[in-house]
């Protein structure tokens, strides 16, 4: 089977950037071909995503409830690039990870996610685009070890600045590594014409 990926190490400076900040972009991991790959498989799973049963669901109020879920599936191809990030992860992080579930996830009409941090099993969760114009995270380092309800109260203030935070944004041959179970993050949510879609993999320390 012909090698996924382009590029299966890291830099001293990204494994640094990534510890000072809890996100990095990795861009060039895999050619134009493979993306293309990933944006195909992308939009023919999309006929068979739903909304995930679990997950992290930021408590707001009844004004904040969300308009619509985020449908998500998965698909072979995702899953062998899933497996082949492994050691990459491990390396960025130092961390013996191993990967725990990798999916695409759909927005159509607006790209709104709340302010959350990830499930546990998203120790590092490696992001990109899959296909159209998802706009960038914004990620709160001041927010670390607030709990879900405390982010939602934030959520639901009328008063907090959804415009705040560092902006993070995806390569579309590469990926955005997140300490995604630490690092509190939210997207403001914008129109968004026809479908879109983020790939989110996920790996979990064994320690």
């Amino acid at each position: 089977m012909t090698a996924l990926l382009c590029r299966t190490t890291v830099t001293r400076a990204e494994q640094r950037s990534f510890a000072a900040h809890g996100h990095v972009r990795l861009p060039g991991l895999w050619d134009r071909a493979l993306a293309d790959g990933i944006a195909a498989e992308g939009r023919e799973r999309r006929a068979v995503a739903e909304i995930p049963r679990r997950g992290p669901r930021t408590p707001v109020t009844a004004r904040r409830l969300p308009r619509r879920g985020t449908p998500a599936a998965s698909g072979p191809l995702l899953a062998r690039v899933h497996l082949s990030l492994t050691g990459l992860a491990r390396a960025l992080t130092g961390r013996l990870l191993v990967p725990t579930f990798a999916a695409y996830g759909y927005y159509e009409g607006d790209d709104e996610v709340f302010l959350h941090i990830d499930t546990e099993q998203c120790d590092l969760t490696l992001l990109t685009t899959a296909f159209g114009d998802v706009g960038p995270l914004h990620v709160h380092p001041g927010l670390i070890g607030a709990t879900m309800e405390q982010l939602g109260a934030l959520e639901s203030d009328p008063r907090w600045d959804r415009a705040g935070g560092t902006r993070v944004t995806y390569p579309h041959t590469g990926v955005t590594a997140l300490n995604g179970h630490v690092l509190p993050h939210h997207r403001p949510g914008r129109p968004v014409p026809g479908p879109n879609a983020v790939a989110a993999l996920c790996y979990r320390s064994l320690f």
